[in-house]
């Protein structure tokens, strides 16, 4: 629901337990972002042709009526995703651990740590709460409270590093969430939390107010994640939906609303269909993410990378290196890359397809493209 909430004005939260979920969202206008979310679609597990084998779908950041900003019961949230292919889902309710049992869509206790003081250091834009959130990912079955050690008038670093403290409370893996929503964390930020052990960024928030592009006065989330691995970071990117309304969407646009709806980001992991093997692979970064364009070949070692497109589609493929900059273009069905140990560099690939669905692959550290 509304950015404006009551519930989503900052309170002096030290060490409290959190039992109320809060409604953080805002609603205003974004810019069109880098990684351009698909047409709405319509998609079910009979529509959706099947992932090579050895790959599955999942999605890492979904609400359900755990919290205060979505109406949907996490059993009809794991069901919707089951009916659009899904193989798994970790639900991320704000400040409240949410899971079901098993189906053949399998899904994990995960929560949104939520944070959104009125001031912080740096300050929020004008008008604006700050918005430091951090998703626990495959928190542990014997998950603790949530409790917080800092307060809100602590400057945004420490108020990350406490959340991805409590993460690992939790027996999470960490995400940083939505780095440009209220300009939550620049890539100084990002930097220093991967210094203290965070691995994964959230790159392809699918929210229309995620603000993935940017603005004249700050970078989109991939030139974050660009600097940040520049530097020495090592972090996977995530493309997620961060969905709050399902089956009730259209009944949300009837009311005047525009909702925040899902099945438009997932991440594409190379794991058996096994708790274990999913939450590892997401660990070691084995895994991309998409906006829809999925992959029938990626095979990589410290000396090559190939990947193929289904069906033998051509797209547009950019080879991304140190400092963000695009070293290779190619507009091909197949893209094969010979790399070359260089000690600080990194070599990423980016794929779009003519519809705008977009395909990002985890970087391989220490090499370059070899001459």
């Amino acid at each position: 629901m509304g950015w404006g909430r009551a519930a989503c004005a900052a309170a002096p939260w030290l060490a409290v337990v959190l039992t109320l979920a809060t409604s953080c969202k805002r609603k205003q206008a974004a810019p069109s972002p880098p990684l351009p979310p698909p047409a709405p679609r319509v998609t079910t597990r009979a529509s959706r042709p099947p992932l090579p084998r050895g790959f599955l779908r999942g999605q890492l950041h979904a609400h359900t009526s755990a919290s205060a900003d979505s109406e949907t019961a996490p059993v009809d949230v794991q069901r919707w995703y089951a009916a659009r292919g899904y193989d798994f889902v970790v639900f991320t309710d704000h400040n409240a651990i949410t899971d079901t049992p098993d189906t053949e869509t399998l899904t994990f206790a995960g929560a949104e740590l939520t944070r959104n003081p009125r001031d912080c250091t740096p300050p929020a834009p004008p008008g604006e709460h700050c918005a430091l959130h951090m998703n626990a990912l495959f928190v542990g079955p014997d998950a603790g409270a949530i409790v917080y050690a800092t307060t809100d008038a602590a400057t945004r670093v420490d108020i990350y590093a406490d959340e991805l403290r409590v993460a690992r409370a939790l027996g999470g893996i960490a995400m940083l969430n939505h780095p440009n929503m209220a300009s939550g964390a620049d890539a100084d930020i990002v930097l220093e939390l991967s210094k203290r052990g965070l691995t994964l960024l959230e790159v392809g928030n699918q929210s229309w107010d995620a603000d993935n592009a940017g603005d004249a006065t700050r970078p989109s989330t991939e030139a974050i994640w660009d600097s940040a691995l520049s530097r020495g970071a090592r972090l996977f990117a995530t493309v997620t939906d961060d969905a709050h309304s399902y089956d009730d969407a259209e009944a949300a646009r009837a009311r005047g609303e525009r909702p925040f709806t899902g099945d438009l980001g997932f991440v594409v992991v190379r794991a058996d269909k096994r708790a274990d093997a999913i939450r590892a692979a997401i660990a070691r970064g084995d895994f991309y993410g998409s906006t829809g364009l999925v992959l029938d070949t990626l095979e990589a070692d410290a000396a090559h990378l190939k990947v193929a497109t289904r069906a033998g589609v051509a797209v547009d493929f950019d080879v991304i290196g140190r400092g963000g900059r695009v070293v290779r273009r190619e507009h091909a069905a197949r893209l094969e890359l010979s790399l070359a140990p260089s000690p600080g560099d990194y070599v990423r690939v980016r794929a779009r397809a003519a519809d705008g669905a977009t395909a990002l692959l985890q970087p391989a550290f220490d090499v370059t493209l070899a001459r």
